[in-house]
């Protein structure tokens, strides 16, 4: 056995509703999972009580979770104790992978005048006393290591750590909640959540959105880069602007912190696919779908949990995980599925493309959204992830409660340009050569940008791909499959310079060459480049008139829309 890192979980996450510890490690051959557990379960109560964390006849509330290769050990524990606790959980941890190492008296010893210290500067009661009022009074909560915060937006308040009142003097009458919203999912859940965001802007609310493009408040971008974790959702929540908000969350922050809230009124989650395998001990699309139904765990008893019909990981984790039992639920299909039916049935409201026509439909209720066609992101109906994507963020603004008016206006208004949904299914026209620009990266991706690429009329085809480091050889092999279905004439293999992730420089674009000639694509259709930037440049040099260009760009969507721009390059 091997310890590999430990990590605090600030909100509800894949292992527990509510704060704790979690150590990763590593089992050798003949290492049984539950036997590691107790072991680490032992030295852990011992660590907790000397620091006295427990009472001394009480025991930790704990659990593991097996994946291939390893597992994960968790303990419970309360919002003001983390650090220390993770400290505790390692020490545990290091103690069952080296048993010598507790040799002598003083083995805990040695590790408790440091930790007492910690847990000196960590430890404050009025933190959990916050939280408890809260929730007795039913208002938000947020909180991280330099502040607590009362109700959400523009009725919250937040306080330092340092200088935090006692409970008991605060009126709150003043702080509540606002609508929100959180979006999930292996592929499309930018794209949702900026529809979503415009959906409740039509409603007249200023928007605090957080997504892999940065925090935005109303028209104002607070900050750039990939703000898609539970940091990025405190600080939007709690920005005195907002009126609503609309998060997106995305795996790794599921899965190394858990949630920011539980306030939230819905949570969509797009598909789960498979794309990030083998890492936090999720092996398979199924417990990706697991992972990523996370944010149910983040809703209110109200809250509306928006899933794909379509996608069958999501629905059989749906089903074993017994949301239907726990949680209201909404579907959302681009057919007349013949599960829509008995989701009906059952009263759940579901949102699908029935034959041409947005429509939600709850018990004998059908609310039209009008055309397909006249919903700029579909691309007239073409673009089949854009449906998806629609449906959506529409079901999750009727769990919200808002009409059909705010919810057709921002559908209709919403277009799959470079200011709207920047990096997503962009369409231009450069010098007689058509370019689609997106976001795809993995193969559950670039096969729903292929239902596009088929429809665009072209003379010949380039593709500019390139793969994260830290994906493993054989989805890289997958999305190999997913090009040469597109039957692409040129293939510009990028290095993807912001994502090496333990690559060596020029190891994932000699892979993707090699894994393209196994699937009979010629060396001549080859091209190598250093960054996304000499992706561009060459693609743009080979692409002629009546061409399609497929720019996949993942490094810098501002720097590549600038070079497009200076070639000629213009909206469609």
């Amino acid at each position: 056995m091997r310890v590999v890192e430990g990590r605090r979980l600030t909100g509800p996450n894949l292992y527990l509703d509510a704060t704790g510890a979690a150590v990763e490690v590593t089992l050798d051959a003949g290492e049984d999972a539950a036997n590691v557990h107790a072991l680490w379960r032992a030295h852990l109560t011992d660590g907790l009580h000397a620091l006295h964390l427990l009472v001394e006849t009480a025991a930790p509330v704990t659990t593991h979770r097996p994946h291939v290769g390893g597992a994960t050990l968790i303990v419970a524990a309360e919002i003001d104790t983390l650090h220390t606790t993770v400290e505790v959980a390692e020490w545990a941890a290091a103690a069952v992978a080296d048993p010598a190492s507790l040799d002598g008296a003083g083995a805990l010893d040695a590790h408790l005048l440091r930790l007492r210290t910690l847990l000196g500067t960590e430890q404050n009661p009025r933190k959990p006393a916050w939280r408890d009022r809260a929730r007795a009074e039913g208002l938000p909560f947020l909180w991280d290591d330099d502040a607590v915060s009362i109700g959400f937006g523009d009725h919250s308040r937040t306080w330092p750590t340092v200088d935090l009142p006692a409970p008991a003097t605060v009126d709150l009458h003043a702080y509540g909640a606002i609508p929100v919203a959180l979006v999930t999912g292996t592929n499309g859940k930018t794209t949702t959540a900026r529809v979503l965001a415009r959906i409740l802007r039509e409603a007249g609310h200023r928007v605090a959105l957080t997504s892999t493009d940065g925090i935005q408040v109303g028209d104002d971008l607070v900050e750039s880069g990939d703000f898609t974790g539970p940091v990025a959702a405190r600080r939007a929540l709690r920005d005195p602007r907002a009126t609503a908000a609309v998060l997106e969350t995305a795996r790794g922050g599921l899965l190394r912190r858990g949630l920011a809230t539980d306030q939230a009124d819905a949570a969509i989650v797009t598909n789960a696919a498979d794309d990030h395998l083998g890492e936090w001990g999720i092996d398979d699309a199924y417990q990706m779908a697991e992972a990523k139904l996370i944010v149910a765990k983040g809703l209110h008893r109200r809250g509306l949990l928006v899933l794909n019909l379509m996608n069958a990981p999501l629905v059989l984790a749906a089903a074993r995980l017994g949301l239907d039992r726990s949680h209201r639920l909404g579907w959302f299909a681009v057919a007349p599925w013949p599960s829509v039916a008995y989701a009906v049935e059952r009263g759940e409201p579901v949102a699908l493309d029935n034959y041409g026509r947005l429509v939600i439909v709850e018990g004998g209720r059908e609310m039209d959204l009008g055309s397909v066609a006249d919903v700029p992101i579909t691309l007239g109906g073409c673009a089949r992830h854009n449906v998806e994507n629609a449906l959506a963020a529409a079901l999750a603004a009727y769990g919200m409660g808002l009409e059909a008016d705010p919810i057709r206006r921002g559908l209709q208004g919403f277009r799959p340009d470079a200011r709207d949904n920047p990096g997503r299914a962009n369409l231009f026209q450069c010098n007689g050569a058509t370019l689609l620009v997106d976001f795809a990266h993995n193969p559950d991706g670039l096969r729903r940008l292929g239902d596009v690429v088929r429809k665009l009329p072209a003379r010949r085809r380039l593709l500019i791909v390139g793969q994260a480091g830290d994906r493993r050889d054989a989805d890289v092999a997958a999305l190999c499959d997913e090009a040469v279905k597109l039957e692409f004439d040129r293939y510009v293999l990028k290095e993807a310079l912001h994502y090496l992730r333990g690559r060596a420089l020029g190891e994932m674009p000699a892979l993707l060459a090699r894994l393209l000639r196994e699937r009979g694509v010629p060396e001549r259709a080859l091209e190598h480049a250093a960054d996304e930037g000499a992706a561009l440049t060459v693609s743009l040099a080979w692409l002629q008139p009546g061409d399609l260009g497929v720019l996949l760009v993942h490094d810098d969507f501002g720097a590549a829309l600038r070079q497009l721009q200076a070639a000629g390059a213009v909206p469609m």
